[in-house]
């Protein structure tokens, strides 16, 4: 009878390890697929396109501080926002740092502008239609991005997908 009793307890433990392998081992591969999914969609439709911009900023930043100065109020305000996008850990704070780079580059092109005149086809203006360019790739790519990344926050979000990806750290963040 002692047997039988103990080969119980030992079946009902192997069982919970099963039960818990199962929902947080397979349930946590599940779920770090689901966010990397949404990752790499960033990487190939966002992220490329905002390393481009950047560039095309800081090249009007340097265009920028040689017209105006390194220390005026422009360039440093274009310089923080540049950092801020360099800086950003993910896509919602490289949405914020993007929206300050628009406006803080776009201060700094009109009084660069002024400072050394408008040629078609300088240096200021190339960057300029490159940056410009860069956004309007970056808000049309933008929504398509939002609804996987809304998608996979559904998924992620249901019991007991939210408590496993809690635990493996699997989240999917949007760019809005």
């Amino acid at each position: 009878m002692e047997n039988w009793k103990e080969n119980r307890r030992l079946a009902a433990i192997v069982l919970a390890a099963a039960v818990l392998l199962g929902v947080f081992g397979i349930g946590g591969i599940k779920a770090r697929g689901v966010a990397r999914a949404v990752q790499e969609a960033y990487a190939q439709s966002i992220a490329g396109d905002l390393a481009l911009r950047a560039a095309a900023a800081q090249n009007i930043v340097s265009v920028g501080a040689a017209a105006l100065g390194e220390d005026a109020p422009s360039v440093a305000a274009a310089r923080r926002a540049l950092e801020m996008l360099v800086a950003a850990d993910g896509p919602a704070r490289a949405c914020e740092a993007n929206t300050a780079l628009t406006a803080s580059v776009g201060m700094l092109y009109e009084e660069a502008r002024k400072a050394i005149g408008d040629e078609k086809g300088s240096v200021l203006q190339t960057q300029w239609s490159e940056f410009l360019s860069r956004g309007d790739i970056i808000d049309r790519a933008a929504p398509a991005y939002n609804e996987q990344a809304r998608a996979a926050q559904k998924k992620l979000s249901g019991f007991p997908a939210s408590l496993v990806s809690a635990l493996v750290r699997a989240r999917a963040e949007q760019f809005s």
